[in-house]
């Protein structure tokens, strides 16, 4: 068992969006990004079925032609092979989990 406390690990960097690998393996990742105001992932491509869980902030997620704003709460998920973009408006802390 691990338990992750957020609120002790979450850090926002001035360089940039901060990633933060909390669970890898083969078949799955948990990660947790955490953006600035403005900061953004740019877009990419993943293999694996994606979903992004807002923990706190606003922002908007970008995935191929669709574009959804997202606050905490909000749960998005996106298909394999689709292009994908976070874009933070406030402090924006997403937990975001790859899988098969």
């Amino acid at each position: 068992m691990e338990l992750y406390q957020i609120d002790k690990l979450k850090e926002f960097k001035d360089s940039g969006f901060n990633r933060i690998d909390l669970d890898v393996t083969e078949n799955f990742k948990l990660l947790m990004i955490t953006f600035k105001p403005g900061q953004a992932v740019p877009p990419c491509i993943m293999e694996r079925h994606t979903a992004f869980y807002i923990v706190e902030g606003r922002g908007k997620v970008i995935a191929s032609d669709r574009e959804e704003p997202v606050q905490k709460g909000s749960i998005v998920l996106i298909e394999p092979g689709l292009s994908r973009q976070i874009i933070a408006h406030t402090h924006l802390v997403v937990l975001a989990m790859q899988y098969h």
